[in-house]
């Protein structure tokens, strides 16, 4: 396949580099990365503001470029302005989970939105461990791409967790996006000047099934994602 790969934590990251290495053996790929971290850009565009891209050596034998703007902007120049032609997006592998909630302001899912968008099918991929070892995140995805592979739509993005492998690993499960919640709040690091802080508050029994529940219980998970807002079932009502 063509695929195109991508992500949010910039195009020298470890992430981006494993998961290129273990692409390049079946595939053809194409890297373009933002040039430097671009984490909770979300699904952002450059509007009215020049973007440059350059190009890199950063994976062995495979074609790289680093561009300023965003996650979404990768995809979209890749197709647009480079002519393109894409099987897959897959963006990450991100430092850091992208479970729940957390997919709303995620520029590795956002990347992948954008793939949907441009009729591309896409897979978002992240290790719950902040700065695990990218090799060993990178062979687990490994086992699992052909399944997901096999399952490829133009309208579904698929967003899988690694949790940490500093344990046993118990195995994949497929689930719903759960809520992700924080304790988020604001530290003054100077005068007038803030920086929002947070850790994650662990699931309880009241999140059973998503994907939050059960990469705290060390399972890998697969969560079919779609670009669709619409509630339909208040609308039918109030078309009534």
């Amino acid at each position: 396949m063509n695929i195109l790969v991508c992500n949010d934590d910039g195009v020298f990251s470890e992430g981006i580099i494993s998961l290129a290495n273990i692409l390049k053996k079946e595939h053809q790929i194409t890297v373009v990365a933002p040039n430097g971290n671009r984490s909770g850009f979300s699904r952002s565009l450059t509007f009215y503001k020049d973007m440059s891209v350059e190009k890199v050596e950063c994976v062995s034998g495979v074609e790289c470029y680093a561009l300023s703007g965003t996650p979404s902007d990768c995809v979209r120049f890749a197709v647009t302005q480079m002519n393109k032609k894409l099987d897959l997006v897959i963006s990450g592998i991100n430092n850091g989970s992208n479970l729940g909630s957390d997919i709303y302001y995620s520029g590795t899912v956002g990347a992948c939105f954008e793939a949907n968008t441009l009729d591309i099918p896409a897979i978002a991929l992240s290790s719950v461990e902040v700065n695990p070892d990218f090799n060993k995140v990178a062979i687990e995805i490994e086992k699992l791409l052909p399944n997901l592979f096999s399952k490829l739509d133009k309208s579904v993005t698929f967003n899988v967790n690694v949790p940490t492998l500093k344990s046993k690993l118990n195995g994949v499960k497929y689930c719903f996006v759960g809520v992700n919640k924080y304790t988020d709040g604001y530290v003054e690091t100077a005068k007038n000047v803030y920086q929002l802080i947070g850790k994650p508050i662990p699931p309880t029994e009241n999140d059973f099934g998503s994907d939050v529940y059960y990469a705290h219980k060390g399972f890998i998970t697969v969560t079919p994602l779609k670009c669709v807002l619409t509630d339909y079932s208040l609308l039918m009502e109030l078309t009534k």
